[in-house]
């Protein structure tokens, strides 16, 4: 089975609302869904739990980490950069990182280095 972020997705929650011994009855209850909805979701059926309903689900399964599910979600959403009114080396950069993230070609140490530079603790 290839992993997609539906998948991921829904394994998270589940694995998250199973440590915590919420029932999937009670956790779509929760947040206004079906059961049969949420298991889906759970499954990979279905897409990931748009954000609307992220604040229910993390009322309802504590553990469940708000960052976690940005993270696995933001696999699915392009994203956009709008270059054109940036100075020349911004767009330099921008089209330089974008690149290597494509080819996946940079190192851990890179990665590390760049997360510093962006104050990005999450990673």
């Amino acid at each position: 089975m290839v992993k997609t972020v539906a998948h991921e997705f829904g394994r998270y929650i589940r694995s998250k609302r199973a440590q915590t011994g919420v029932s999937l009855r009670a956790a779509a209850r929760a947040l206004g869904v079906s059961a049969v909805y949420l298991g889906e979701v759970e499954r990979g059926v279905r897409p990931p739990l748009k954000e609307v309903h992220w604040d229910g689900l993390i009322g309802a399964v504590p553990s469940i980490e708000r960052a976690v599910l940005d993270r696995l979600t933001a696999k699915q959403r392009p994203i956009q950069l709008d270059l054109r009114d940036s100075p020349p080396r911004y767009q330099d950069l921008g089209l330089a990182l974008a690149r290597r993230i494509e080819k996946q070609s940079l190192s851990n140490i890179d990665l590390e280095k760049l997360f510093k530079i962006l104050g990005d603790k999450d990673e």
